[in-house]
């Protein structure tokens, strides 16, 4: 990954399983959720994003309860670059707009920072 990614601020969380990341305008997949912090994600995409674009995508989190929470933002990317595998792209997008319960939803599935 580039050094850019690796001078993050905020904590992150890895996905550690499959949880798709859907445009809401044109209702496709755009990546899977690779990491997410309270101020960006990192998604792993079949397709090369477009730099700067804007998307309003939906996901779910599970909660502490193990129950699922709709999770519906705003999206910029930021940067991408292609992964090892042939096909595929590694891109990071900052959060640029979330309701107070998607926010809450974040935060609790992200969990306390790491010491």
């Amino acid at each position: 990954m580039s050094r850019e990614f690796e001078q993050r601020r905020a904590s992150r969380k890895r996905a550690t399983s499959p949880m798709p990341v859907i445009d809401v305008m044109t209702e496709r997949v755009i990546g899977q959720l690779g990491n997410l912090s309270a101020t960006g994600m990192m998604l792993l995409g079949t397709s090369e994003p477009r730099s700067g674009a804007v998307h309003q995508v939906v996901f779910t989190l599970p909660d502490a309860q193990h129950r699922e929470h709709r999770v519906e933002i705003g999206i910029q990317e930021q940067w991408h670059e292609p992964a090892a595998t042939a096909g595929q792209f590694w891109s990071g997008y900052r959060i640029v707009a979330a309701s107070d319960d998607d926010v809450r939803a974040i935060d609790e599935w992200i969990g306390p920072p790491a010491d």
